[in-house]
């Protein structure tokens, strides 16, 4: 028969063992759950930062090469407009004092400010035309609303970014204390089941419980 002292005693050691038993699997899943998550999150954080790398260069690009079709084509619109006025005033001289020479220059110059306008017109409307690649189109022909939207993504790709970053951020931390919570668990499985050993399981399970409020921070 077994004395009521040693059946005590077993089944102290039975919940110990336990105890100890589920501590250790609980941190083995919540590993295996948090290295997922800070491989997931922290892959979609650099392929968001990437992404508002590549839109930003772009915006930049577009901005510079629109501005620069721009300008130019205004320039020259002034240009052209320039020699329209000047045949216009030599025009009116030469009627006036009946200078056929400088009629003929005002003519001329007429007819050429005519056709460059028409010229710089159709240049206009064709810049980003074939034969140019349409990436060179596109930035040639970049108008503000797509500049708008592509920094409205832009923005978005650095809020996913910093969001992911955060999620992965945690999830490091989780398994920092998981590696403290399974050394507690291996402690207490070597002081055994008296007080120390109790005591140590206690605060292995106390920050295994701080790693499953991070595991639910890093998920939602």
């Amino acid at each position: 028969m077994i004395e009521p002292e040693v059946a005590t005693r077993w089944r102290s050691q039975g919940a110990f063992d336990r105890t100890a038993t589920l501590l250790i699997g609980t941190v083995a899943v919540l590993a295996a759950l948090l290295a997922i998550l800070q491989a997931t999150n922290g892959l979609a954080s650099t392929r968001a930062q990437a992404q508002a790398a590549r839109l930003s260069a772009d915006a930049a690009a577009k901005i510079s090469a629109s501005m620069l079709v721009q300008g130019a084509t205004l320039g020259s619109q002034q240009g052209a407009l320039v020699l329209g006025m000047e045949a216009v005033s030599a025009l009116i001289v030469a009627t006036t004092s009946g200078d056929a020479g400088l009629y003929a220059v005002g003519t001329a110059n007429q007819a050429a400010s005519g056709k460059l306008t028409a010229a710089l017109t159709e240049s206009a409307a064709t810049s980003s035309a074939a034969p140019v690649d349409p990436y060179a189109a596109g930035l040639m022909s970049a108008s503000i609303d797509q500049l708008n939207a592509q920094v409205t993504e832009q923005n978005r790709q650095v809020d996913l970014a910093n969001e992911t970053g955060a999620r992965s951020q945690r999830a490091v931390l989780g398994l920092s204390l998981l590696t403290l919570a399974g050394v507690l668990a291996g402690i207490a499985a070597v002081l055994g089941r008296g007080r120390a050993g109790w005591a140590t399981l206690g605060v292995g399970w106390v920050t295994t419980g701080v790693v499953i409020g991070v595991t639910l921070l890093t998920v939602l």
